[in-house]
């Protein structure tokens, strides 16, 4: 029965704990680590078609690719410090993310193209939420 009050005890503290405010993202929290994240993948897969040849390697993919990624870290940088112009900034990305997953989507057999368009199209959706804020 002691066990039992004492197991008891821990799990009700551990569930409070895990309901705590302070533990929970906010809305920014995630959509900064979007755009981190797609910044990152985008410049993976720059520097993936940068070593290919053909369509790939050509401006308007590469173009696209280094616009998205100026966006997304000048986006991180507003929201986190609150920036009167993160909605604008968060606005500009949603189209250059907008822009990559439309040009990656042309080479639907690449890995590399589809997991940048997926990863666009994931920021796109939590910044959307920062624009209508």
């Amino acid at each position: 029965m002691r066990k039992l009050l004492l197991l008891m005890a821990a799990s009700t503290t551990l569930y409070t704990c895990s309901l705590s405010p302070a533990l929970a993202q906010t809305t920014e929290d995630i959509a900064k680590g979007n755009c981190k994240h797609t910044s990152d993948v985008c410049q993976k897969t720059l520097d993936y078609v940068n070593t290919k040849k053909g369509k790939l390697g050509k401006a308007n993919v590469t173009n696209v690719l280094k616009d998205c990624i100026t966006a997304c870290d000048a986006t991180e940088k507003f929201i986190t410090r609150g920036s009167a112009l993160q909605k604008k900034s968060a606005a500009m990305t949603i189209d250059a993310c907008n822009q990559v997953a439309k040009s990656c989507d042309q080479f639907g057999d690449d890995k590399q193209m589809q997991a940048c368009a997926n990863e666009a199209r994931k920021t796109v959706g939590n910044l959307q939420k920062i624009t209508s804020m």
